[in-house]
């Protein structure tokens, strides 16, 4: 027992002595930063996957009265028959979740963990700019309803963020090939 705790001793003294010279470690660094992608980059196509997303979901939900093609209810009337409260919640998280479905299937593994390491500002700036559109394009926008938005658009993209689903996996490396 005695020779091994001397072999650590004497392991952890030589590496701290040898750890490379500062040129090769500043050359490891460099080319790790270069092999990185940039976080506004990331921000860009994080930004074109919410912009896709929001297509998708005005389509068919028309949030706080901002609806893009179909006449009619779409999916509010669904949401609306259990509450208006539910409404707001489920459109908010409906809204996050294709979005940031999109934004997986589009970006790459290493600028999906970036957005995942940063998830929660990613989240809030996206949540809170696309509130500010809506309420700048709707006047119907209050105070609990924005609320309830928020809250909902918060889960919505901590689900999508945070689950790590196989299939959508599956389907972005059948659209890679």
């Amino acid at each position: 027992m005695k020779d091994i705790k001397k072999d650590f001793e004497s392991f952890v003294n030589e590496s701290a002595e040898s750890a490379g010279s500062s040129y090769v470690l500043s050359k490891i660094h460099e080319q790790l930063k270069q092999e990185l992608p940039s976080p506004w980059k990331v921000a860009t196509k994080l930004g074109l996957s919410h912009v896709l997303g929001s297509l998708v979901t005005l389509m068919s939900c028309s949030q706080f009265g901002v609806q893009l093609v179909f006449d009619g209810g779409g999916l509010m009337h669904l949401f609306m028959r259990v509450s208006p409260h539910f409404c707001h919640a489920f459109c908010g998280a409906l809204y996050f979740m294709i979005s940031f479905t999109l934004a997986r299937l589009l970006l790459s593994r290493d600028e999906w963990l970036v957005v995942a390491r940063s998830r929660v500002l990613s989240i809030s700036v996206l949540a809170l700019l696309s509130l500010g559109g809506l309420s700048l394009a709707s006047h119907e926008v209050t105070f609990e309803a924005g609320v309830l938005w928020l809250f909902g658009a918060a889960l919505g993209g901590e689900l999508v963020t945070l689950v790590k689903s196989p299939l959508l996996w599956l389907l972005r490396s059948k659209a890679q090939k």
